[in-house]
Parts: structure tokens; C-alpha cells; sequence
């Protein structure tokens, strides 16, 4: 991890430094460009920002010289346009949000949103994350928060959760508001929680139960005689802070694990990309080495630090996902523009969110725009939902038979 951070400082002492932007003004921090709000120099500096800030041109399919001459000249044609009514106006922007989610579509960064004329009353955002989650033939709304409590009430009932603690932090307006459970189950230890936010909530509410779930969870890592397995469960969560994983995973190592590798932009030009720096996670002050089975649970929702989890637990000999072949945005968010020449800029008219870094697993595989497929499948079909509305997790249910027979 520190070599991570080190890493980083040097790439945004670097961006500090004189450049010869002067010299190549398309090459200029797109933030920083003073335009007008025509059709096509939206379309031209939205082109070079993302041809200078993208970082996964070298794998993304997207062929980004065609676009430029292909929609160019569509976008031109709307130059002369002068829309005197509302619904001209509408029409205007409907043309222009059906081109670039076109030109968009199969970008793979799956972090990445884009907000057009952000500050007008007209703004429309594209997503090509939601485009592909959306074409998937097992697409599904993110409801297990909704549904779960009924799945562990009836498993309380049946006399088959004991230690259990849950907490809620939540502040109006906060970004690290989250729910937290764990417990163990027929003598499994379970964690649930709804977004990687334990570093915020340690700080914002000390002692509080949130707080409480986390220790009683790392506490029977570390008391329990004979561990059976652990189940982390973050089903619909959409990940958080990296440090968290000090909090979650590092208790049950004994060793550094080598996670994966991430890469950053160097420089502005498309493929100025820099060394794959590994990505290490060391053991927590209080550890034991966990030999029994990890498993994480995933599903379609789970996001980003959700996936590295999976990523890290996948990297273990004794680590399983079970559940759905995730989301597929593997991308950290670590800065904006300047401070990897990457990530989130935004002007007048363009305002674009995205992936600091590339990611790789510890096998060299980068999952972005495709997600982690889970070593064993259970879909989150409606049929599976009407079970857990009956009390039953059936993806639960796998993960504790994996445990129980190893297959």
C-alpha cells in the first residue's frame, strides 16, 4: 500500500512542475479550457480531454480517431442550429445526448459518468456503466438491503446466528452513512455491510455501533477455537475507502498479500501510461491466520472496493466468491486531473467523472468493463428474491455448503 502512496506523491509533484502546455494547447488540462457552447467545440474538447485523460485506451475497444472524424461532422451540422422554443431546444439536446451515448456506449471505465452542459437546464449525463448493467441477461435492481433483515430474522428464529451485533450510522448529507451486521452462523463468521466507509464512520462516530459490529467481528476472528470459515458479504455495496480492507481482510493474514498491481498516466499524451505498481496488503497489528475458507458473497452491484475484495480474497489459497459476476469497476479513484492526469475534470460544458488508475489482479487480469466472475454461481434470479422475501438466501446457503464440503 505504501508503495502506492509514495507512488502517487511523486506523480502529483511531477504535475506541479512546468510543462510545455503552451506549445500544445489541445493538449491543456481540459478543465482549464475557455470555450463557447457550440455543438461541435463541445464535441472537440470533450474529444481531447478524454483522448488525454482516459486511461484505458490500450484496452478499450472503442476505436477514438473514428469517432472524431465519424461524428465531427454531425455534430458541426448542428452549429447552425438556433432553437427559438423550448422544444427546438429540447430536440437540440436530445440529438446531442443520442450522438455521444453512441460515441460512449462501449467505453469500459466503468466508474466513468459524463455530464453535459452540467449547469444548464438542459444537462443530460451518460453512463456506460448503466448501459451494459442494463443489457446483461441477469440485470437486477440492488434490493437485498430491503429484503435481508427477513432471511436473518428467520435464521435468529431457527436458532442459527449467535454473537450478533448491528449498527447504523447515518447523518443526513453524509457520503459514509452505512448499515453493518455480523454474527456467526452454524459457527461461520459473518460480515455485511453496505459501503466500505469504516474509516469515515471510525472517525465521525467512535464507539458507536457501527463501530461495535466491526470489533465483534474482528474479535471472533481473533477468540474463536476452531474457525470454521468467514463469509464477507457486500452484495449491492459500492465500495468506499481502500483503507477499509486494513479493517476487514488484513485480521486474517499473517503475511504481505500481494492484491493486484495499479497503473496511472505519466503524461498527457494518450498512451503516456506509467510502471504497474503492486498493490500490497499487510497484516493488521492484531491478526491471525485464517486456514479455513474465505468466501465472499458478490453480486451484480458490487463495486470497486467490492471487487478488489474479491480480487484479494481470489489471490488467498483458501478464497471463493460466490454469487454473480460483478459490475466491473476495478478503476481507483485516488485524485482529479491534475494530480494523475487522469480521473474527474470538468469545464463549462463538460464535466466528466472516471478512473484514476488501472487495475490489474494478482494474475495480470484486469477485470474493468467486465467484472469478476465468481468461482461459484448462484444469479440473483426472481425466483431467488421471492426466497429470500420468504426468509431464505439461497446465496448464503451456497457459500455456508462450500465451506461446509469444500466444492
Amino acid at each position: 500500500m505504501k508503495r502506492i502512496y509514495i507512488f502517487a506523491l511523486l506523480l502529483f509533484l511531477a504535475a506541479a512542475l512546468p510543462s510545455c502546455r503552451k506549445d500544445a494547447p489541445e493538449l491543456m488540462n481540459p478543465g482549464e479550457i475557455e470555450l463557447s457552447q457550440t455543438p461541435s467545440q463541445v464535441f472537440k474538447t470533450f474529444w481531447h480531454g478524454m483522448n488525454n485523460s482516459y486511461g484505458f485506451w490500450d484496452i478499450d475497444p472503442t476505436d477514438w480517431d473514428r469517432v472524431y472524424d465519424e461524428y465531427l461532422p454531425l455534430f458541426e451540422a448542428l452549429d447552425g442550429t438556433d432553437p427559438e422554443t423550448e422544444e427546438e431546444a429540447a430536440e437540440l439536446f436530445g440529438t446531442m445526448q443520442t450522438l455521444f451515448t453512441q460515441i460512449c456506449g462501449k467505453l469500459i471505465d466503468h466508474h466513468l459518468s459524463i455530464s453535459f452542459y452540467p449547469e444548464s437546464e438542459y444537462k443530460f449525463t451518460v453512463s456506460p456503466a448503466s448501459l451494459d448493467i442494463r443489457a446483461r441477461d441477469y440485470f437486477h435492481d440492488a434490493i437485498i438491503g430491503n429484503i435481508i433483515s427477513t432471511c436473518i430474522e428467520a435464521n435468529r428464529q431457527a436458532g442459527r446466528i449467535e454473537e450478533f451485533v448491528q449498527g447504523r450510522y447515518e447523518v443526513e448529507g453524509d457520503s459514509d452513512n452505512m448499515a453493518a451486521i455480523s454474527y456467526k452462523i452454524d459457527g461461520v463468521i459473518y460480515l455485511r455491510f453496505s459501503g466500505f466507509a469504516f474509516q469515515g464512520v471510525l472517525q465521525k462516530d467512535p464507539g458507536g455501533t457501527v463501530e461495535q459490529v466491526l470489533r465483534n467481528y474482528q474479535r471472533m476472528l481473533l477468540e474463536t477455537p476452531d474457525i470454521k470459515g468467514v463469509i464477507i458479504d457486500v452484495r449491492d455495496n459500492g465500495g468506499g475507502y481502500l483503507a477499509d480492507m486494513q479493517e476487514v481482510l488484513a485480521p486474517m493474514i499473517d503475511t504481505d498479500l500481494l492484491i493486484g498491481y495499479t497503473r496511472v498516466k505519466e503524461g498527457l499524451g494518450r498512451l503516456d501510461y506509467g510502471p504497474w505498481v503492486p498493490c500490497i496488503l499487510s497484516p493488521a497489528e492484531n491478526h491471525r491466520k485464517v486456514e479455513a475458507p474465505i468466501v465472499v458473497l458478490a453480486n451484480l452491484n458490487s463495486v470497486s472496493m467490492s471487487e478488489m475484495t474479491c480480487m484479494a480474497v481470489s489471490a488467498l489459497p483458501n478464497g471463493c466468491v460466490v454469487g454473480e459476476r460483478t459490475y466491473g469497476g476495478t478503476g481507483p479513484l485516488a485524485g482529479d486531473y491534475k494530480f494523475a492526469y487522469s480521473g474527474a475534470w470538468e469545464n463549462s460544458a463538460v464535466s466528466v467523472y472516471g478512473s484514476t488508475a488501472v487495475m490489474k489482479d494478482a494474475r495480470g487480469k484486469i477485470h474493468e468493463g467486465v467484472g469478476i466472475v465468481p468461482h461459484i454461481e448462484v444469479l440473483q434470479t426472481p425466483e431467488v428474491e421471492a426466497e429470500m422475501r420468504s426468509g431464505v438466501d439461497p446465496q448464503l446457503e451456497r457459500a455456508l455448503e462450500y465451506i461446509r464440503t469444500g466444492k
